[in-house]
């Protein structure tokens, strides 16, 4: 953000207002809106660039038609931030102007109706830095035959220019030249619904022929030569950065909306569907959807749906209009989620040094029309916390989270509202403990109502906090009463994981408490076979325990993690207690209070046909301390249950049951492990 720029514009605008005012019985108002947006332009761009523009051959004849035409002047303005900045956006507009001669069917030219005017606007704000000027005259000439050949999609007759940005997006994260862009459109001439399939016309191939891998250099050599970078894609393979490149340059090279996206380890792409009004993610795989395009905030799949609903707003061109004359608070309270008016308004108090009155004005107005639009609102938030006092830090962090709230409105991953917010706030409050304690109230207040950034927040603060029994007690006694107070759904798995990660016993006991206190409703229902309380008048010892497995899993069920340590009919049937994912030597361990003699373990296999065998060769393991075992039991055939009978009793405070390494890569899971002794404890 050019902050010289931000300054003079409000300047020169400010100015102009005075004068429309004075002038007001003299002007329309169109007239009006035409001198508003004209002088954010000529201030933007600067009058050396607009002389230098009109002293080129038909710059003339641009300028005139540009800066006469108030619709245009208000869609160059009003569709977002400029791609590299003012100036240089309008004189790619002018060379796209200037190379459009031809009569586009039969009559004006293509750049003079509206869906020409509207690419190439979107082209000059999207890559005027980016593109030499032969590939952006290339481009523009390109999508000006197909569409007078009918060969883009019905929905891109109806873009605006913002939407137009989005389709147009190849270049910001993948490179595509004229050459490409010509290949890909002949090759992929479908149905708009099968756009999101169409990335599988390539082979998902790591190596090559020769063996060279995707992630070497030599992958596509052999053959740079004779084709270009979407058919070697097409002929040769790739792994998913390839695919979703190709399945999203085929989308935009017919009018439809589409940018790529990351996610964890992966890559995909999205696609605006026009029949359902909504994006979606192609090729996706798991996880958080990072876009690789955005017109706000930092690239994130909830940033371009919070802009989607900005931009759509019907009042959002009178917003635009207050913010191009520095009316920066009536532009945020005219549309909610106003991310440019917003972000120069803070730009401007940073360059000129508010008062204390002036930012607390600016965080007020942020958090009123920035509750719609939270991941946007945090991302401008950050920078108000840089500027308040350390002792008033806490305070204003507060109302932050009791305003920016997970929207239910996000048909996609509400998830990208996620703790890296938190992580980011603590980083500026300086650090956690008790910074953290003093947040949480309003942190689970504010959220509570929210689908997931309630549980998400729970699950991150008890990994910070949860740090000693006493820290537990007051953290779940917390949680608890927030939870009941407010009727929020609390995340059990995640904590029971964490309390059995860490071999914690009494918060493993503290959640189950809070568990059958908030949600008894979670509670594994009683049912089936049940086992002895008792065996040689020896009793149950694992239900004083907790379980510990290997690894989780997304097959886990951690809310009957116990139900495997306890005799009653909870778990059984062939229902399994816990999964983990596949390893070679996987197990489960149950993890006593104290040291006990261990006389008689039974195992209960879990599930049915193919699954069975998953547990064997079957092995028991004891240990005093958790870190050196010693075996007391072996088993290589497939059993409904394991009767394991010692002769002598062992002392031990840990009981081990796993698969013996070098079997197989695969999953684990049972239904009980029952463990009996006397107590020591």
């Amino acid at each position: 953000m050019n902050i010289k720029f931000l300054v003079s514009c409000f300047t020169l605008v400010s100015s102009l207002v005075a004068f429309t005012i004075a002038a007001r019985a003299e002007l329309s108002p169109k007239e009006e809106d035409l001198a508003r947006v004209k002088a954010y332009i000529c201030a933007a761009a600067g009058n050396k660039t607009i002389e230098a523009i009109k002293a080129k051959e038909g710059g003339k004849e641009f300028c005139d038609a540009f800066f006469g035409d108030v619709d245009w002047m208000e869609e160059f303005a009003g569709s977002g931030p400029w791609g590299s900045n003012a100036a240089k956006s309008l004189e790619a507009l002018d060379l796209l102007y200037w190379n459009d001669e031809k009569p586009y069917k039969g009559s004006k030219r293509f750049i003079e109706t509206k869906l020409g005017r509207n690419i190439a606007t979107a082209l000059a704000l999207n890559h005027a830095h980016d593109f030499d000027d032969e590939k952006l005259v290339g481009i523009f000439a390109a999508y000006r035959q197909w569409a007078e050949d009918g060969m883009l999609d019905d929905s891109a007759q109806s873009l605006d220019t913002r939407k137009w940005r989005e389709v147009l997006t190849f270049g910001q994260n993948a490179p595509l030249d004229l050459e490409n862009l010509l290949w890909i459109h002949d090759f992929a001439n479908v149905k708009a619904d099968r756009y999101g399939a169409i990335c599988w016309e390539c082979v998902y191939r790591l190596h090559n022929c020769f063996g060279d891998s995707v992630q070497g250099p030599m992958y596509y050599k052999p053959w740079e030569h004779r084709w270009n970078t979407q058919e070697l894609r097409y002929r040769v393979g790739g792994v998913c950065g390839a695919l979703s490149k190709f399945g999203s340059h085929s989308a935009a090279s017919h009018g439809i909306r589409s940018f790529t996206a990351g996610q964890p380890s992966h890559c995909a792409y999205m696609l605006w569907d026009a029949q359902k009004n909504r994006w979606g993610i192609s090729y996706s795989v798991t996880g958080r959807t990072g876009s690789h395009f955005s017109l706000g905030a930092p690239y994130c799949f909830t940033a371009n749906e919070e802009q989607d609903r900005y931009f759509n707003d019907p009042n959002r061109m009178k917003a635009e209009r207050y913010r191009w004359e520095g009316k920066y608070e009536e532009a945020m309270r005219e549309v909610d989620g106003n991310w440019q008016a917003a972000d120069e308004w803070l730009q401007l108090l940073k360059a000129r040094n508010a008062t204390k009155e002036e930012w607390s004005t600016f965080a007020a107005i942020l958090r009123a029309t920035f509750s719609t639009a939270p991941y946007q609102g945090w991302q401008l938030y950050y920078q108000y916390l840089d500027q308040v006092k350390p002792e008033d830090k806490i305070r204003e962090a507060k109302k932050g989270f009791l305003a920016f709230k997970e929207n239910p409105a996000e048909s996609f991953e509400p998830l990208l509202f996620d703790v890296k917010i938190l992580d980011e706030l603590t980083k500026r409050l300086g650090g956690g403990g008790e910074r953290i304690w003093q947040m949480l109230p309003a942190i689970l207040e504010g959220q509570a109502k929210s689908k997931n950034f309630f549980r998400q927040s729970v699950n991150w603060a008890a990994g910070k906090l949860m740090t000693s029994p006493e820290n537990c007690a007051r953290f779940i006694d917390m949680v608890g009463k927030i939870a009941s107070e407010f009727g929020a759904e609390l995340d059990f798995k995640g904590m029971i994981v964490k309390a059995s990660s860490k071999i914690d016993l009494d918060m493993w006991r503290q959640v189950h408490s809070l568990m059958d206190r908030i949600s008894p409703e979670s509670r594994t229902p009683q049912g089936g076979k049940s086992w002895p309380r008792e065996i040689g008048g020896k009793p149950i010892l694992s239900e004083d325990g907790m379980l510990v497995i290997s690894t989780t899993s997304t097959w886990d069920t951690p809310l009957r993690y116990r139900d495997a340590l306890e005799a009653t009919g909870r778990g059984g049937n062939n229902n399994n207690s816990f999964h983990t994912n596949k390893e070679d030597a996987p197990w489960a361990m149950v993890a006593l209070p104290g040291p006990a003699e261990i006389s008689d373990i039974i195992i209960v296999n879990s599930g049915s046909h193919q699954n069975r065998p998953r547990q064997v060769p079957l092995r028991v393991w004891l240990s005093e301390d958790g870190q050196n075992f010693f075996e007391v039991y072996a088993s290589d055939r497939v059993q409904n249950e394991w009767q394991v009978n010692l002769a002598e009793p062992k002392k031990a405070k840990f009981v081990k049951v796993g698969r013996l390494p070098g079997a197989m890569n695969n999953v684990f899971h049972l239904s009980k492990i029952l463990v009996y002794g006397k107590k020591l404890y």
